[in-house]
């Protein structure tokens, strides 16, 4: 990605933000109230965003943005991560003087720059020190605990089978911070075949999995803020543990196999994620560390919501 410079009148009043990574960056500095537009692909879990309405919506998300709904809702900035389509929104939008700034919110590796830019964009710095305070605290537990440690080879797949993360993608930083190795993490996808897929979702084989030795396997579940139901998690778990990849690797035989929601791996640029990667890659280590006591303390926190239990599933074999 380019160096842009970006020009703003701060504090931002009134802002359009895709991705729910980085609306959530907004409502945990204390700034919600300063984001009038959203994509529908964060709207669509109104439990979790009782501040927005359909009318709040303009476009599908960060790769579809709707330009009229935007320019009518009068920005002072339009913010989008690096996947999202940033170059063509800020042609389409320059002639109406409307900014775009690229923040990626669910970057692991670029937490703590990026809350403190929205700070500083949203004029809201001191509650923005105490979300760098909240992700350094566990950053840093989980780099002084593991230094030293051998990585464990883990295997994320996502919700379609056969479908992983390879080097780019923040879910391949969330498993190195947790003290794991991703299985798939020498693929340059610049070097395979666009039919693959991208960074965040790269379609592989199944004796591919076999061949690489997963000691830990996690599969991501799609759901939303309210707590999956163990129907949901229990058939996810059947096709999962159903496949013979799975089974015969050397997660599969020590029954080292997770089920774990979006929510989860994903909360505060993945940082709960890491954590939870970390209990089940190191055990012995992260005993006494809870990740849905971190996840709550994001939930309740930052994002102001009561917390739902249950974010991982795991069954037997």
């Amino acid at each position: 990605m380019s160096v842009r410079s970006v020009e703003v009148d701060l504090p931002i009043q009134r802002a359009v933000i895709f991705n729910r990574y980085s609306v959530e960056f907004a409502r945990a500095i204390g700034a919600i109230d300063q984001v009038v537009g959203t994509g529908a692909s964060t709207y669509r879990d109104p439990d979790y965003w009782p501040e927005f309405t359909e009318a709040d919506v303009v476009g599908q998300g960060q790769n579809e943005p709707n330009y009229e709904a935007i320019i009518a809702k009068n920005p002072d900035l339009v913010i989008l991560p690096r996947n999202g389509v940033y170059e063509e929104a800020a042609r389409q939008l320059e002639p109406f003087g409307i900014p775009v700034m690229v923040i990626t919110a669910w970057d692991t590796l670029k937490h703590v720059e990026n809350v403190e830019l929205m700070g500083k964009l949203f004029g809201r710095e001191e509650q923005a020190a105490d979300l760098v305070d909240y992700y350094v605290g566990y950053q840093t537990l989980l780099a002084e605990r593991l230094d030293g440690v051998p990585p464990v080879p883990v295997y994320l797949e996502e919700k379609r089978p056969l479908v992983t993360v390879t080097p780019g993608s923040g879910w391949h930083d969330m498993i190195a911070a947790g003290g794991g190795e991703n299985v798939f993490g020498d693929i340059v996808i610049e070097d395979q075949a666009a039919s693959r897929g991208n960074v965040n979702a790269f379609t592989i084989d199944p004796e591919e999995i076999v061949q690489r030795q997963p000691q830990l396997i996690v599969k991501l579940e799609p759901g939303s803020y309210t707590t999956i139901p163990e129907a949901q998690y229990a058939t996810t778990w059947a096709d999962l543990t159903g496949r013979e990849e799975i089974l015969s690797s050397p997660a599969g035989q020590s029954g080292n196999v997770h089920v774990i929601n979006y929510y989860l791996a994903g909360g505060s640029s993945k940082i709960t994620g890491a954590l939870q990667i970390a209990k089940w890659a190191h055990p012995e280590l992260f005993a006494d560390i809870d990740p849905e006591e971190a996840m709550r303390r994001w939930i309740e926190d930052f994002q102001g919501l009561p917390y739902q239990p249950g974010m991982t599933y795991r069954a037997g074999f």
